[in-house]
């Protein structure tokens, strides 16, 4: 029986699986750097399937709750709010990521000099880019909430903010290899149409259309397959597949999550779990992922397969580690715990 109270678990369920392939792209790509794997063939369709969409996805996953968020807390307390779980984390992480990144430089890809760390949170680089843009987008979109702006409203918003994006593909590229900042706004403008969509949707607005998750899976593996015929051109086209796979990426989730029973089963649980603790995964998977790979290189390992997969286990199950000390910290430093130990026992749902 369809139950849509269940469906509440769908957007943590969603997370689950869009952090496993952030993790597995920024693995890959590490190889890449690392020199242990030619990005051609197999390995540049899969980076280019997973670069497609992931990132949309979690700028639309972010929008689903986001106007709710702004209702309750006002824009100030949202503004307040965000510097808390997005600004505190990324300078604290970026300190921690960089610095290690310098003090164990000789086994790290990327090369950095001490006023790297020094300046290590501005402007967000590296995977930390994606917090500091979902914060100005979020000051951006929030405005629509707090005017108090129906869906339709939001909708024509993401109409426009997607006509820009698709007129200023080329200027994008052109932004995101023109220096810190400008990469930055390449990025905002890249990702803010899909914030706004999530704004526009919102989670109930998934119970429209009944559809069987496995004909959304299909349909999903249809625009991918279709989209891959056009790799890697900048086509128009491809904007609309990237909206396409995040709706239907998200859709699916949510169909089966509402066929869920009453009490989700362990897989279900467990999804949602790591879903609801991506935020950590998102921080600290580099640093556990690179960790991997080193110590894999000097055992003398260097064939593809095992850093795949070990350096994606290590990135998605070690971070998982420190949700029990994120929870114990939460009871005596609530406000240190938010910023450097963003954790979460789960999300029941309603």
């Amino acid at each position: 029986m369809r139950n849509p109270n269940r469906a509440s678990l769908a957007p943590d369920q969603a997370k689950a699986l869009a952090i496993l392939l952030v993790v597995f792209g920024h693995v890959l790509r590490g190889l890449e750097r690392a020199d242990l794997l030619v990005m051609d063939g197999l390995w540049r369709t899969v980076d280019w399937a997973i670069y497609l969409f992931h990132m949309p996805l979690f700028f639309y996953l972010s929008g689903l709750f986001f106007a709710q968020t702004v209702r309750r807390f006002g824009y100030g307390g949202m503004v307040r709010r965000n510097l808390i779980v997005l600004v505190g984390p990324l300078v604290v992480w970026s300190y921690l990521q960089v610095g290690m990144q310098y003090l164990f430089s000789g086994s790290a890809n990327l090369r950095v000099s001490a006023a790297d760390v020094l300046t290590a949170p501005m402007p967000p680089s590296q995977q930390f880019w994606f917090l500091g843009v979902l914060f100005v987008a979020m000051l951006a979109g929030g405005i629509l909430p707090a005017a108090g702006a129906s869906r339709r409203v939001a909708f024509a918003a993401f109409a426009v903010a997607f006509a820009a994006r698709i007129a200023l593909d080329d200027t994008i590229h052109a932004l995101f290899g023109s220096g810190p900042y400008l990469f930055l706004v390449g990025q905002f403008i890249w990702h803010f149409p899909y914030l706004l969509l999530g704004i526009a949707v919102g989670n109930e607005a998934m119970e429209a259309g009944r559809v069987h998750p496995l004909a959304v899976v299909a349909g999903f593996a249809a625009v991918l397959a279709a989209a891959l015929q056009f790799a890697p051109s900048a086509s128009p086209w491809l904007s609309f597949a990237t909206l396409a796979l995040v709706l239907l990426f998200y859709k699916a989730f949510y169909e089966a999550a509402a066929r869920q029973p009453e009490k989700p089963g362990r897989f279900g649980r467990a999804l949602a779990f790591v879903g609801a603790n991506s935020m950590i995964i998102f921080l600290a998977h580099v640093i556990f992922g690179a960790g991997m790979r080193a110590i894999l290189m000097r055992l003398g390992i260097f064939d593809v397969e095992p850093h795949l997969i070990l350096g994606t286990a290590a990135g998605m199950v070690f971070p998982l580690l420190l949700v029990p000390i994120g929870l114990a910290v939460q009871g005596r430093a609530a406000l240190l715990a938010r910023i450097a130990l963003p954790v979460r026992a789960g999300r029941s749902a309603a």
